[in-house]
């Protein structure tokens, strides 16, 4: 798989400001823990901004503006009270990275997520180097910062009092 090149570009504080508000509002900052390696057990973390709305002006708007990939969602995706579609764009890599950097000044609701994504892009600058026995992992100190952000990213998610 091709990794796309992310090239970095420049906005108007109104187009960043705007953004920030939707993502404010509709977006959604994950970490997805998921383990890549069967025979090790060698945890990999993905690192995503999503927006999802119904109104697919909007999201062509976003995707027009600052890239990334748009989908839509399928009939079983869709929640059974919607009466419309509903779509979904997606930023990660190095967009997701700028695009943080950028709405930081302007992101209200979910500044601290905004700083845990940029944090945790933060350890990607660590790069895997190959060997005679294939990629060799990440040091611990790097796991577990990612580990740690992952799980404070998660608690910022749940709703008060669903946690016991």
């Amino acid at each position: 798989m091709l990794s796309e090149t992310y090239e970095r570009k420049s906005y108007t504080i109104a187009q960043l400001a705007y953004l920030a508000g939707i993502v404010d509002g509709e977006g959604s900052l994950t970490i997805g823990n998921y383990s890549s390696n069967k025979k090790t057990g060698a945890i990999h973390y993905q690192t995503t901004l999503q927006i999802n709305n119904t109104d697919e002006g909007l999201i062509l708007w976003i995707h027009n503006i600052f890239g990334g990939n748009i989908v839509r969602y399928t009939e079983k995706q869709t929640p059974k009270n919607s009466r419309q579609a509903v779509f979904r764009w997606i930023a990660n890599g190095d967009r997701l990275t700028h695009i943080c950097e950028l709405i930081l000044p302007y992101v209200v609701v979910k500044r601290r997520q905004v700083e845990i994504m940029l944090r945790m892009r933060e350890t990607y600058k660590v790069r895997y180097k190959q060997g005679q026995k294939g990629f060799r992992g990440l040091n611990h100190d790097v796991l577990s910062l990612r580990q740690s952000l992952f799980l404070e990213l998660r608690n910022l998610h749940c709703r008060k009092g669903s946690l016991s």
